[in-house]
């Protein structure tokens, strides 16, 4: 029998702290859900950063809707609404950042990853109930 190989972010250490999280936080932490906690999601992504993959801090516990619809978002790129309190964005990359309109234009056609450490603002800010 031929064996699978193994998912290394997500071995027996990953399931270990995954269920102690789990017991920690039995309900979804997003703001207002309260359904019970089906995932416990990597706030900055292990691919972003492999040194916090087992790390308490950097996880949130999710109901599986709030799950899908978090990582959906944050896989296509749509995490938004990410602005200081003068309300200009904090992503370097966005348009209102340019110097030209001919920038801003080729910038907002441009489908550009949006900032791993930014992404992980905007996910756990929503789901401490302060963006939506």
């Amino acid at each position: 029998m031929r064996k699978r190989p193994r998912n290394i972010p997500y071995d027996a250490d990953w399931h270990r702290l995954a269920a102690r999280f789990k017991k920690a936080h039995p309900y979804c932490q997003v703001k207002g859900c309260g359904r019970p906690t089906e995932h416990v999601d990597h706030i900055v992504t292990v691919r972003a950063a492999p040194h916090l993959r087992l790390h308490w801090s950097n996880l949130q516990a999710l109901c599986h809707q709030h799950h899908s619809r978090l990582t959906h978002a944050y896989d296509q790129g749509r995490l938004t609404g990410a602005c200081d309190e003068d309300g200009l964005p904090l992503n370097p990359a966005h348009p209102w950042t340019r110097l030209t309109q001919q920038e801003a234009i080729t910038a907002v056609n441009s489908h550009s990853v949006a900032d791993p450490h930014l992404a992980a603002q905007l996910k756990r800010d929503y789901v401490l109930g302060k963006r939506r």
